[in-house]
């Protein structure tokens, strides 16, 4: 119910010529607070009305130049929003009718004897009104928002499409063919427009190939922010001293690397952690030297005799002070190939983890560690989305 304070706020109408109904409306009206302008012809009326001005129009069916029906049109053609009263006598029924399918809001019939009628018609009408206008605000103000929740999310995604092209520019070429006759190729697939998967490669002096896999976990822009942080803690401690130059150094520079990022990843304070696997490939010598970081699953060695999992053991990096990580050794033949996936790659197989495993190995056997077969086994070029990131690495040697 609108208060006296509230019913000042409108400025209201009144088109009739003196007579007793006029004169109790308009006092009505005034008791009840309303503001009310009293006009007694229809071209007066038409010429003085504005919809800001005049929140509501009452008039009588019988006006001294033109038909009350008339000044309805006029009123609704001039603001179609406006509401529109009618006073009228018991026999002029057709005309009733008539208004209120031209868009009359009410009628009242004279001769009114009671002024609750009015208080209840009009009030009715300005509630009405008052929650339309309402209504119309908050739908301003919601298409509003939505414009700007629009523009917030085109932003954005210019943003991630932004750090997706970085990400991808961080990466190395694919495939990439040393002069060490070691081939590098890999596959990421980002869950959302930026991954927490990382890979890199490169050759170092003329006979090792040293490369990394890392995974952090979550998902989207902080794990893409720590993949980008890992490579240049990399690159940072690669201008501090030469990396990978030296035979009997190999096993010292892996184990740095995996201590430096875990010392990286604690002292961000990110909440974030990595499973990590780095290695270093001598080709002259065909030596693995490897380290593992909470690696799931492990990396699987193809040779003549089949596919077969590496092993090691090592705590993920960003967890602990110290992972107890320790580097393995294993002898190439003069074929080989190594397949390192992230975890996300469990995600697309059946059954519980070992299960997995096991169809992930059969998998790669049976691809015999080439990139697109293994790819197109577990349809990676062809799913529309990823419950986790998806990155595959894979090196190669054949015999010359």
């Amino acid at each position: 119910m609108n208060t006296i304070s509230d019913r000042a706020r409108h400025t209201l109408l009144l088109i009739d010529s003196a007579s007793p109904s006029c004169d109790l409306v308009q006092g009505a009206l005034t008791r009840l607070g309303y503001t009310v302008t009293l006009l007694e012809n229809g071209v007066q009326a038409i010429g003085q009305f504005t919809p800001d001005q005049y929140q509501l129009v009452i008039t009588d069916l019988h006006l001294p130049d033109m038909g009350g029906l008339e000044v309805l049109r006029k009123v609704k053609h001039l603001s179609p929003g406006t509401p529109v009263v009618v006073l009228a006598s018991n026999s002029e029924v057709d005309d009733v009718v008539q208004a209120l399918r031209l868009g009359a809001s009410d009628y009242l019939l004279k001769p009114i004897a009671d002024e609750s009628v009015i208080d209840h018609a009009v009030t009715r009408i300005m509630e009405a009104r008052d929650l339309a206008a309402e209504n119309c605000e908050y739908r301003e103000q919601l298409e509003s928002r939505n414009r700007e929740l629009k523009e917030h999310i085109e932003l954005l995604q210019r943003d991630h499409e932004a750090g997706r092209q970085l990400q991808q520019h961080l990466l190395p070429r694919t495939p990439y063919e040393y002069p060490a006759g070691i081939k590098a190729a890999y596959r990421l697939q980002p869950s959302l427009y930026l991954s927490g998967d990382f890979i890199d490669y490169g050759l170092f002096g003329e006979r090792f190939v040293a490369f990394y896999l890392v995974d952090v976990s979550g998902h989207g822009v902080s794990s893409a922010l720590v993949t980008a942080l890992i490579k240049h803690s990399i690159m940072h401690l690669l201008r501090e001293r030469p990396l990978f130059s030296q035979l009997n150094n190999l096993d010292r520079d892996l184990t740095d690397i995996l201590e430096m990022i875990n010392s990286e990843l604690l002292a961000t304070r990110l909440d974030k952690h990595a499973s990590m696997f780095v290695g270093v490939v001598d080709s002259r010598a065909r030596q693995l030297h490897y380290a593992v970081a909470g690696q799931v699953p492990m990396p699987a060695l193809v040779t003549s005799g089949g596919a077969e999992w590496l092993s090691g053991k090592g705590r993920p990096l960003g967890l602990f002070e110290h992972g107890g990580w320790e580097v393995r050794h294993r002898s190439l033949p003069a074929s080989w190939r190594l397949v390192a996936c992230s975890d996300g790659v469990l995600e697309l197989l059946p059954g519980d983890l070992l299960e997995k495993e096991e169809i992930l190995l059969q998998y790669i056997d049976r691809s015999r560690g080439d990139l697109d077969s293994l790819c197109s086994a577990l349809k990676v070029d062809t799913a529309e989305s990823f419950p986790d990131d998806i990155t595959i690495l894979t090196l190669r040697q054949d015999e010359r």
